[in-house]
């Protein structure tokens, strides 16, 4: 409430009275309380100063290094840690995954590699399956000379622990980083960017994604859907199951055999690769004719959940919309080539090494249809072996091995599923 002139002026005579009170008492305890006080309040703020100041040099350290840090080391550091993708000027138009099957063993050879090339103008995918042999040379980028034992094997990171970052061979001297003079460590290398690297560097081919089926992962799916329906060139039993020639309803189990099965022999594997084509074509088809919901909630969420996910640096929404996006696009539209290849000898072994000249006709008649022409130049990894012509691409429009997806397998649930 507001107070009189009289009342205001009365406590200002009461504080100058206490003001002018001498400030004595027994044996001067008062002054030397205050003393202490002030003692104590200077050094708290001696302390706050020196915090500030500390402060103050570390975030300007910071900041010079994030202003004046030379730029061309930032982009290196990029390059050795992500893979090519498609150039921003053609996503719209383009996309490249690689899809793939894992061994057995987390770092066994993978069974089935190839790359979806997938118009989205022209709605077409053009698949190029590359053979688990295929030679990679002694490349630096590689702890291997095989591309199927690229993934299980990567390449150990040179390491500058002062850095923090991976350096390049031509920054090492002595086992030392010529930049810092610190001593180059072993860090463990990455699986998928080794993998993306092959179609990179020996392709020439830009990655934008990748979904690798563990084979529990695949069994998994397939028996989710209720099987998939696949014709048959000779009777197989799988489980104590049997399924004779012609189309059948293959059960997890079974598609997975029929997947991995295949004779001896680079020309064993190709003979294989022709086969996998039917059961991911099959997978394919009822994955496509599910509804949003149901491939979501009942198959891609539990799949992705349980103990053997895809392995993908795609997340479990991104995966349903590509699905959604390229569930329109018929086997009629899709075509399937082997890697032009010929066998040769290295090493005292026997590879399957790409054909030059043929794989550029095949890339840029099938596989870049909106690009800069890709050169041998865009090919800095690729080695040849052997001589003469390329082998078979066993080229493939897909309607010729469809069929049907109506069927139940014996020893699953049928999903909501609608024929194909």
């Amino acid at each position: 409430m507001p107070q009189n002139k009289k009342s205001s002026k009365q406590q200002v005579n009461i504080a100058d009275k206490a003001a002018r009170k001498p400030r004595t008492s027994p044996r001067g305890g008062k002054r030397t309380q205050s003393k202490k006080t002030r003692t104590v309040i200077i050094s708290i703020l001696v302390g706050v100063i020196v915090l500030m100041l500390a402060f103050l040099i570390v975030g300007g350290i910071m900041v010079y290094q994030a202003a004046f840090s030379p730029k061309k080391k930032v982009a290196a550091i990029d390059d050795m840690t992500s893979h090519i993708k498609t150039p921003a000027g053609y996503r719209d138009k383009m996309a490249y995954y690689i899809l793939g099957l894992l061994g057995e063993e987390p770092d066994g050879p993978t069974e089935m590699l190839s790359i979806l090339c997938i118009d989205k103008q022209k709605r077409t995918i053009n698949i190029l399956q590359v053979p688990q042999d295929t030679y990679l040379g002694d490349s630096d980028r590689w702890a291997v000379r095989r591309a199927a034992d690229v993934f299980g094997n990567p390449k150990p990171l040179d390491w500058c622990i002062s850095c923090r970052k991976p350096v390049e061979k031509s920054e090492i001297k002595d086992g030392k980083h010529t930049v810092c003079n610190a001593t180059i460590t072993q860090k463990e290398g990455s699986s998928s960017q080794d993998l993306c690297g092959v179609f990179n560097h020996v392709l020439g081919l830009p990655v934008d994604g990748y979904f690798l089926f563990p084979q529990q992962g695949l069994v998994k799916l397939v028996n989710l859907l209720g099987g998939v329906d696949v014709e048959l060139e000779s009777a197989i039993s799988v489980n104590d199951i049997d399924y004779k020639k012609g189309v059948q309803t293959l059960d997890g189990d079974a598609a997975l055999y029929y997947a991995l099965n295949r004779k001896s022999g680079i020309t064993g594997d190709i003979d294989r690769m022709v086969r996998q084509r039917k059961v991911f074509l099959a997978l394919f088809q009822r994955l496509a004719h599910q509804s949003k919901d149901n491939l979501t909630n009942n198959l891609i969420v539990p799949l992705m959940n349980g103990s053997t996910p895809i392995r993908s640096d795609f997340d479990r929404l991104e995966i349903v919309e590509l699905l959604t996006e390229i569930k329109d696009i018929k086997p009629s539209s899709m075509t399937a080539y082997i890697l032009p290849g010929r066998t040769g000898k290295a090493g005292g072994k026997t590879y399957y090494a790409a054909h030059k000249t043929s794989l550029l006709q095949l890339l840029n008649g099938s596989f870049n249809p909106y690009g800069d022409k890709i050169t041998e130049a865009a090919m800095p990894a690729l080695q040849e072996l052997g001589s003469g012509a390329a082998m078979d691409l066993r080229k493939q429009v897909l309607s010729e091995i469809s069929v049907e997806q109506d069927g139940a397998a014996p020893t699953t649930t049928q999903s909501t599923t609608k024929k194909a």
